[in-house]
């Protein structure tokens, strides 16, 4: 009998170097650029909608922040071999998708939804008892105690005259998802 060889090589191709080359395995990760992408966008569009949505959006701080959570790292809960591994991404990758890209863009999205479609407004007529500034902001204390519990929500960028004594009028709305959202912040002097 002759000697028999199991030095067999499997399917091999030639790259354009001439040298061997074995087929990518299924379910490897990938080199590309769309995470990153999304990452940075996601980072981009939570930062803005921090700055332009939430202040107007009525609502807790610390619900609003274990809300983010739970869209930030509920993806990693769907397992990495089954969602991340599927889209080509190693572990790390995965983890920093979801916290960085799904979380900031599910988040924003929400709120922007929730303030865009607000229901009818309604308007009430508040006094301003102080007016301070703080890095910039005028931040408002009305008499009544008005949206005492919602910081944010008595902040403005600007102040055509002062407005202390006089009265501000506000426009709240149920939001599309129920929570109330500050549609509009006007002041107002008494006698005009």
């Amino acid at each position: 009998m002759a000697p028999q060889r199991n030095n067999a090589v499997g399917p091999v191709m030639r790259g354009a170097a001439g040298r061997h080359q074995q087929r990518g395995v299924k379910g490897a990760v990938r080199d590309q650029r769309w995470p990153g992408t999304l990452m940075g966008i996601g980072i981009f569009v939570g930062l803005g909608t921090m700055a332009t949505v939430v202040p107007w959006t009525l609502i807790d701080p610390g619900l609003l922040f274990r809300i983010f959570l739970v869209l930030a790292f509920g993806g990693n809960l769907l397992g990495y071999g089954r969602a991340g591994l599927r889209l080509g991404m190693e572990r790390l990758e995965w983890f920093l998708f979801n916290l960085l890209a799904v979380g900031p863009l599910v988040m924003s999205a929400l709120l922007w939804l929730n303030y865009l479609g607000h229901g009818p407004e309604v308007v009430t007529d508040h006094l301003v008892r102080e007016v301070r500034e703080v890095n910039g902001f005028l931040v408002y204390t009305y008499r009544d105690d008005f949206l005492k519990e919602h910081d944010l929500a008595r902040w403005s960028h600007r102040d055509s005259y002062p407005i202390v004594g006089n009265s501000m009028h506000i426009s709240l709305a149920a939001g599309l998802l129920g929570v109330p959202v500050v549609v509009r912040k006007e002041p107002f002097v008494s006698g005009s």
